[in-house]
């Protein structure tokens, strides 16, 4: 492949669909799950380098498990074992990079178009981080897909920050850019910009130091932040689900930023940071264009004080600036398993302005670590307030901060007392008319396949936006389904959430129903005639499937036992 490495693996389970749910990208059965390691492990690992010997010298590799220890440790073991002895650097690019790692190049006897296809027989988790991509840093080289590496990597020989945040950097050339590497870079190539002399681009030996002094060489250039792109597991298992997470270095805090929401960050020695649904999203922005407001889930920090907390609770009331004396229907403070104590408030707040007075609604979780005071805030305007508050959800499940020298959940999002409260958020008070298309998510099937990005909901959203929608007939039915729908659905997702059998449960009911729709898929609907028509035999078909053949299924037992 062209690119920066690709392979063949065996099949095993979908873990990329298209916006038709056909599957493009198949997770190998040799995939290898990210690990978990200790302190002790990243420290022994960071006290190792690699000696890489070539004809015309050495250069050394200095590590940083600290960013990406599954990739560190994968390195070392490949070099323990005596793999890369022996390999070109089969593609060398001057003024950008030189890469190597494929097995197929020992191999006088393998055709040099297979360049750059080997692997050895496995492929590891993506770890991207915040190492930039300077002049000399080492990464690894992987396919189309994030999860595809697994023994190719490539050394930066000038500057290429555009790589930051899409490739696993995971060491850097301990002396600067020694000579070895400036005359491998300077080799004369040919098709693939692959070493017409291969002697001097190969590998002799690649050799582990340890121990290894880092020296006085500095800390690497990195990002402040960084948005990375992740696989969901469940149950330890890859599935066909991304999600976007970001990461901030400075401030030791991650979290997965709710689906097609942005994030912007404000100036200060403390965090502050605005979520917003992308400008892409025109559901919410018919929620915009009718209340004047873009919904925010605001994440906000500042320096511990004591004289602002009660027995080890953040006191802290986020307001809104200029806005009259909040009114707060709801205060708690609860425990999470481990014992750390959150607050979380549900109050509302008027804000007057030279022709209107405008209502807000503001849900707020405080809490604390050793060092600082966090809050993450949730505002909307009271009659769409429930339909955006799934991003305050999402952010508050996923986040991570520091706590004593790791980072760790803070674990208030699964707690019986935050998802009491977020139910009782979301129905009160209630909004006097319902939007005309959907707000937020499609609730039941997002809880039942456990993501917005989940295949099968992404289907209904494009079958929804591209198909129903473009018709006036279509957008008609929306307005008076969703008037129905979003009367119940926020009560069954939650109790989906709650309880995995009634999950299952849920999943098995719907899937007859999604596979029914994608008929509409295969159609042109170009009128509302049509419209009407597909719409209206899909419809009969549905309730065949789920109400008339029941019936007769049950009739036909009951005769039948009528007749013993």
């Amino acid at each position: 492949m062209s690119g920066f490495v690709g392979g063949a693996f065996a099949q095993d389970v979908c873990g990329e669909y298209d916006d038709q749910g056909v599957c493009t990208y198949i997770i190998p059965e040799n995939y290898l799950p990210p690990k978990e390691f200790s302190q002790e492990e990243i420290y022994e690992m960071k006290h190792k380098a690699v000696l890489i010997t070539m004809q015309e010298g050495t250069f050394l590799i200095e590590l940083f498990p600290e960013d990406a220890p599954n990739t560190v440790h994968n390195f070392l073991k490949l070099v323990e074992s005596g793999y890369y002895d022996g390999i070109v650097f089969h593609r060398i690019i001057p003024g950008f990079m030189i890469q190597a790692g494929d097995p197929n190049t020992k191999d006088p006897e393998v055709d040099r178009s297979l360049w750059g296809q080997g692997d050895p027989g496995y492929t590891i988790n993506a770890e991207f981080n915040t190492l930039q991509h300077d002049r000399g840093i080492v990464s690894m080289a992987r396919g189309e897909h994030q999860d595809s590496a697994g023994s190719q990597f490539f050394i930066v020989v000038e500057d290429s920050n555009f790589l930051d945040g899409e490739y696993t950097a995971f060491g850097r050339l301990a002396l600067g850019l020694p000579q070895a590497t400036n005359q491998i870079s300077a080799l004369a190539t040919g098709d693939r910009n692959a070493p017409l002399d291969v002697s001097k681009a190969t590998i002799i030996k690649a050799t582990i130091l340890d121990p290894f002094t880092t020296g006085d060489f500095g800390e690497p250039d990195r990002n402040d932040s960084i948005i990375k792109t992740t696989r969901v597991f469940t149950d330890g298992k890859p599935t066909g689900s991304f999600a976007e997470n970001y990461f901030n270095r400075l401030h030791q805090v991650s979290f997965d930023l709710p689906f097609r929401w942005t994030i912007s960050e404000g100036m200060g020695d403390y965090l502050n940071l605005v979520l917003e649904p992308s400008p892409n999203d025109h559901n919410v922005q018919q929620q915009v264009a009718a209340s004047g407001f873009v919904p925010q889930v605001l994440i906000l920090s500042e320096e511990r004080d004591p004289s602002k907390e009660s027995a080890g609770v953040s006191t802290a009331l986020f307001l809104i600036r200029g806005g009259e004396e909040p009114k707060i229907s709801d205060n708690y403070v609860f425990e999470n398993d481990r014992g750390g104590k959150a607050h979380i408030i549900i109050s509302t707040q008027a804000l007057q302005t030279p022709t209107e007075t405008n209502q807000f609604k503001v849900i707020q979780l405080h809490f604390v670590n050793s060092e600082s005071s966090y809050s993450i805030v949730y505002v909307n305007v009271p009659e769409w307030f429930r339909y955006e508050i799934n991003a305050f959800v999402k952010t508050v499940e996923t986040f991570e901060v520091m706590f004593d020298g790791k980072m760790q959940s803070i674990n208030f999002g699964q707690e019986p007392i935050f998802k009491q409260l977020i139910t009782i958020a979301r129905e009160k008070p209630s909004p006097e008319s319902l939007p005309p298309v959907r707000i937020g998510g499609c609730l039941i099937a997002t809880a039942a396949f456990g993501s917005e990005l989940a295949p099968q909901v992404q289907q209904l959203r494009e079958l929804r936006d591209n198909t129903v929608l473009q018709t006036e007939s279509g957008s008609t039915f929306m307005v008076g389904f969703n008037q129905l729908y979003y009367s119940f659905s926020p009560i069954i997702a939650d109790y989906e959430r709650e309880n995995p059998v009634f999950k299952e449960a849920v999943k098995l009911t719907i899937t007859p129903l999604l596979t029914s729709l994608t008929l509409l898929q295969y159609v042109d609907i170009n009128s509302e005639y049509e419209m009407l028509g597909y719409g209206t035999a899909v419809i009969l078909l549905n309730i065949g499937m789920y109400f008339i053949a029941p019936a007769v299924l049950i009739t036909k037992i009951r005769s039948f036992y009528k007749l013993q």
